[in-house]
């Protein structure tokens, strides 16, 4: 004897298992996040002294804003799904009726709003690390940033206008006639990723060009394989790919990475701030940094690599230019 829902489609069960599915993985996402909140938030009251008091300050209450809105939307989604299957559970068309025809009821507006939220302070971070990142590269930071920033403030113009259409029902023809789901998700993910890349090809090439040099380990804090994934936010980069392509197919699966996807991306900001916490992130100065720590370390009597002898001049020049500026 069958119990299966009556007046329901293979295709509204299906519908229905992808969105509960995604609720599930949202909540394992949660439960990272909260980890990674509390190493990060102790991490940085014990490392608080007067050396990085603001800095420290500025971290706390940026994980905070980002834990708060994490939490917010999690709370949305449990709430709604509990709407959809339980308390209206013979709404017609039965749950996947419930979540097309109820997105913009108070409790969906609420995790709506976080998620954009989320998004604009995550992909304001790693712009910012891009910056970080590309100081002292030899280009005119200015021309290195200059798309990142315009697509950034290009995706806000966008989170507002998606924001407009699924909370409201605007008198505004712009606001109905286009679809902005799509130009919004992906203008973020083309973001993302144009900052994974060229993150992960500036630290490649730090690297490769020292590991000539100075060996292979040269700077391996900074530019290895786990520090170019963090620092680029590799991880939300890969699982927007995994909800845009099915979206685009307008294929259920991509209900499951959806509701799971600004957990994600909160997960892999708070790496690059429990990183930066560490101190094991980029800095403005890092470049000069392992230069100097590792040419002095050769020059205390460590055996170095093989150097041509133009590399060699190099090297001392550069150990001599810092020693006069270290006693002068």
């Amino acid at each position: 004897m069958s119990y299966a829902p009556v007046n329901e489609t293979r295709a509204d069960l299906f519908n229905e298992e992808t969105w509960l599915q995604g609720a599930i993985l949202c909540s394992v996402g949660y439960g990272v996040v909260l980890a990674l909140f509390a190493m990060c938030f102790y991490l940085l009251l014990k490392q608080m002294d007067g050396s990085n008091y603001r800095r420290s300050v500025f971290f706390l209450a940026y994980i905070s804003i980002e834990f708060i809105l994490a939490s917010l939307f999690q709370g949305s989604i449990a709430k709604f799904v509990q709407l959809a299957f339980i308390e209206n559970r013979n709404y017609p068309g039965g749950p996947a009726g419930f979540e097309a025809n109820e997105f913009s009821i108070p409790v969906d507006r609420l995790g709506n709003v976080a998620f954009v939220l989320t998004n604009w302070f995550s992909d304001a971070l790693v712009v910012w690390r891009c910056m970080v990142i590309y100081t002292d590269c030899g280009v005119p930071l200015y021309i290195v940033m200059a798309v990142p920033c315009l697509m950034f403030l290009a995706s806000m113009a966008l989170g507002i206008l998606w924001l407009i259409q699924i909370c409201t029902s605007s008198p505004f023809g712009i606001f109905t006639a286009l679809n902005w789901t799509i130009p919004y998700f992906s203008l973020s993910l083309a973001l993302n990723i144009l900052v994974t890349i060229a993150i992960t090809v500036r630290l490649y090439m730090f690297r490769r060009r020292g590991a000539k040099v100075f060996g292979r380990n040269y700077g391996s804090q900074y530019t290895s394989v786990a520090a170019m994934l963090v620092e680029s936010a590799f991880l939300y980069s890969s699982f927007s790919i995994l909800f845009l392509v099915p979206f685009g197919m307008n294929n259920p699966l991509s209900q499951i990475f959806l509701q799971a996807l600004s957990q994600v991306q909160t997960i892999s900001t708070l790496l690059i701030v429990f990183r930066t916490a560490q101190g094991k992130v980029w800095k403005n100065n890092t470049q000069h940094e392992v230069k100097l720590q590792t040419i002095q370390t050769y020059s205390s009597g460590n055996p170095a690599p093989a150097m041509s002898a133009t590399c060699a001049r190099t090297t001392n020049s550069t150990l001599e230019t810092s020693r006069a500026t270290t006693s002068g």
